[in-house]
């Protein structure tokens, strides 16, 4: 009887004592915190929810390394609206900032690597070694390429055989696939996207060849606190480290169904 009553006494002790323990040593349970970002709307850099996207794989990738932020997404804006948004700060960063003259804010490391080309098809064997090659063929490009793209290129579509810029990508998969045109200009993966929706998957996307001539070009991403712009920086650098960063254009190259030689 008296050893009940002890463990029944040390029992209660022992309660009172982790109640006590529990109220004044709170542990901290650590929660992500929101952070909201604008994403832009051409497919298939930029996707719809739950569509394939390659810029937002990136940056889903960069916050793999910062877990104290739980990412929401604001879909398929217009670049004016993402710096528009920005701005007026509803929202906390956006994709796709070019400049820091555009934003109040800060700009990250560039991230979203443009993959600006020249495309051929293979049973042509044409050979497009640079910029000035192209005066010598019939091109398609998107608009305001001649601004965008340089003095060079400028100069050598003037003397191409025929130009044409068109404002829908499928355009430029057409007019290449039925050897309207000899060379599309323009974005790599935005091409072979264009090309398997409107052949609806029927082209092969390995009977076209790459002409890297361009000069690589990045954007940034674009954030209100300067806070952000340094976590994702370095959460970047970790990212690129890992192999992580190429595999994801690479993993986008294999799904549109182009293999690399």
């Amino acid at each position: 009887m008296i050893i009940k009553i002890r463990n029944k006494h040390l029992e209660t002790f022992i309660l009172k004592f982790c109640i006590i323990f529990l109220c004044v040593f709170r542990v901290p349970v650590t929660q992500s915190e929101e952070i909201i970002i604008g994403l832009g709307n051409f497919e298939p850099l930029f996707s719809k929810p739950n569509s394939p996207s390659l810029f937002k794989d990136l940056i889903d990738g960069v916050y793999r390394y910062i877990p104290d932020k739980e990412v929401t997404y604001r879909y398929m804006l217009s670049n004016a609206r993402l710096v528009m948004d920005l701005n007026v700060q509803t929202v906390d960063g956006s994709a796709n900032i070019f400049s820091k003259d555009e934003i109040e804010g800060c700009l990250t490391q560039p991230i979203f690597a443009y993959s600006d080309v020249a495309i051929s098809k293979k049973n042509h064997y044409f050979h497009v070694d640079d910029i000035e090659a192209l005066s010598e063929f019939s091109l398609v490009s998107y608009q305001r390429a001649t601004t965008l793209l340089g003095a060079k290129y400028k100069k050598a579509v003037k003397s191409a055989s025929y130009y044409k810029e068109v404002p829908n990508p499928v355009d430029q998969a057409k007019l290449l696939a039925t050897d309207l045109v000899d060379v599309s200009i323009g974005d790599k993966y935005i091409f072979f996207q264009s090309l398997k929706s409107w052949s609806k998957g029927k082209a092969d996307a390995n009977d076209y060849v790459i002409h890297d001539i361009f000069p690589p070009v990045a954007s940034s991403m674009g954030f209100i606190k300067q806070e952000n712009c340094d976590a994702f920086d370095k959460a970047l650098v970790k990212f690129k480290e890992s192999g992580e960063y190429q595999a994801v254009y690479d993993n986008h190259l294999k799904r549109l169904g182009y293999r690399k030689e």
